[in-house]
């Protein structure tokens, strides 16, 4: 769908601007007014693309969270008594250059729970002129790309996910912080080689971020045979690049992804000041459900 295609109201056709490897923009995004059937055509788009940046003219946190619960049901983020749904994110008073905690690191998010995210949500307050990029890694890309004999070897491998600090973690990856309460040695099982909810496309899921092994298969052996996936699945042309605008709406397809924050300074003033929500969802969209 890669292309330019007439009409800015998202109400049936797109027009979209590709981004690199893969992920579109679309430009004049206006999602308050997006039909059931122009939703359906805009997650086939998302599938397909990875990432899709909606370049909306600014959201209420109400239109924002409206437009959200119509592609899944929000995980509860914070304890926001009016918008627990939303997660805010900051530079204000945090310096990610120096304590790199957060989403500084490789991952798949929920992957550390049974029930995961299947799209996450990224709403731009502000944005500073420089930095502050999101990474993606196109897990779907780099499994297709893997010989049939590895295939076979990994489709129905289960990788046991904990969360903390991968055995395949990555270079320059540190310790994420767990959720309020969060007992660390709580553990869940993923295949290592999911099947798309929606589309049924086969993927890589969460080689690190929070694996800590695979089930059946000793520890070292697992470790080199998920930090090789990690050095095929991180090659260049498997990774995109965002730089986030102000009213920017970024959603991305968690099951086909991996994606991870850089380093941004604590902001100084207006100009390279921070302020994402984020929305984490989970379940399938009642667009596609019988």
């Amino acid at each position: 769908m890669v292309g330019k295609v007439n009409s800015r109201t998202l109400a049936s056709d797109f027009d979209i601007e590709p981004l690199g490897n893969f992920g579109v923009a679309v430009p004049d995004a206006d999602v308050t007014r997006l039909s059931d059937e122009g939703l359906a055509r805009l997650l086939r788009m998302l599938y397909e693309q990875r990432f899709v940046v909606l370049r909306t003219g600014g959201l209420t946190k109400a239109d924002y969270v409206a437009f959200a619960r119509r592609v899944g049901e929000p995980i509860r983020l914070s304890r926001d008594p009016d918008w627990p749904e939303i997660a805010p994110i900051t530079n204000i008073d945090n310096d990610t250059e120096r304590s790199m905690r957060g989403a500084g690191h490789w991952h798949t998010d929920q992957s550390f729970r049974q029930t995961v995210s299947s799209v996450t949500m990224l709403y731009s307050v502000r944005a500073p002129q420089r930095g502050g990029e999101t990474l993606f890694c196109d897990m779907a890309a780099a499994y297709r790309a893997l010989p049939d004999d590895t295939k076979r070897r990994i489709d129905d491998l289960i990788v046991v996910h904990r969360h903390g600090v991968s055995v395949a973690a990555r270079p320059g990856d540190h310790t994420p912080l767990p959720p309020p309460g969060w007992d660390q040695g709580r553990t869940a099982y993923h295949p290592l080689v999911r099947k798309h909810p929606v589309t049924g496309r086969r993927t890589l899921y969460a080689p690190t971020g929070t694996s800590q092994g695979i089930r059946g298969m000793p520890e070292r052996a697992a470790a080199r045979l998920l930090n090789a996936l990690c050095e095929h699945a991180f090659q260049d042309q498997f990774v995109a690049s965002h730089a986030h605008r102000r009213f920017d709406l970024v959603m991305w397809d968690n099951p086909t992804t991996m994606h991870r924050a850089t380093p941004l300074a604590a902001a100084t003033g207006r100009r390279d000041t921070r302020l994402i929500h984020r929305i984490s969802l989970r379940g399938t969209p009642s667009v596609f459900m019988a």
